[in-house]
């Protein structure tokens, strides 16, 4: 059923970062400290939201599904309305000079550099705009704030594999190499990758939900494997509304 993802932290009240034993400690709290429960006077509606809350993160696998989901919503979102046009006010006439003088210090929209390949980017840039050269998506990733934590893989439990499976390829190299998820939040991912990657090395990043230009930022030897943290430089989405859900249980 395609429909939006509730907060099932906010739910709970509970952070995303908890470990498993405080999601369990929080239902129960809910459920019964505070009298939620029907059978103790509470609302059917509200217990009804916290037992599917705690369907979901009461479960290792589910919550990790969930969490990689929710993120995906909110960056969707968040790039939706950066992407609205603003609301359009008086001109200062101070302002404006101002805004002239800066003008003519700072380089022209039309310099700026696609973040790959370096060819000149287009003056107007959206969540479709890409490189007329190398293909690349142009639109910045959305600014973080409230949505800034990383929720997938990040929390006080040990880490857990994920087969979560995506791809990267270079700047100025044809191969595609595929990688292991190990991270993502709104400016950036880490992932797994058979090879060393130097810092500052640009790339392009691909899974089933969107494709990135990202600028590595450091890389650790880990096994057999190395480790990538890589920040978003440019993304575009897939699927611009919605995510499937399974209300199955």
């Amino acid at each position: 059923m395609k429909k939006s993802l509730p907060d099932y932290y906010r739910v709970l009240k509970v952070e995303p970062t908890v470990s498993d034993e405080v999601i369990k400690a929080s239902y129960r709290k809910l459920m019964i400290t505070l009298k939620m429960h029907p059978d103790f006077g509470g609302d059917h509606e509200a217990a009804v939201q916290i037992n599917e809350a705690y369907a979901v993160l009461g479960n290792r696998t589910k919550r990790i599904q969930y969490d990689r989901m929710f993120l995906l919503q909110q960056l969707r979102t968040a790039s939706i309305a950066s992407d609205r046009p603003q609301k359009r006010t008086t001109p200062n006439p101070v302002r404006t000079a101002e805004t002239r003088a800066s003008s003519a210090k700072t380089p022209d929209a039309q310099s700026a550099r696609c973040p790959l390949c370096g060819a000149a980017q287009p003056r107007s840039v959206g969540p479709e705009t890409r490189c007329e050269y190398c293909r690349s998506p142009l639109n910045p990733p959305p600014q973080t704030g409230a949505f800034g934590r990383e929720l997938f893989g990040r929390r006080a439990a040990p880490r857990t594999a994920k087969s979560h499976a995506a791809t990267i390829q270079l700047a100025r190299e044809s191969q595609v190499q595929p990688v292991k998820m190990h991270d993502l939040s709104l400016g950036g991912m880490s992932f797994y990758c058979e090879r060393a990657l130097e810092p500052q090395q640009r790339l392009t990043f691909r899974d089933a939900n969107l494709e990135a230009v990202a600028a590595v930022i450091s890389c650790s030897k880990r096994g057999q494997l190395y480790l990538v943290h890589a920040q978003m430089l440019t993304v575009t989405f897939h699927h611009k509304a919605g995510v499937f859900v399974s209300t199955s249980r």
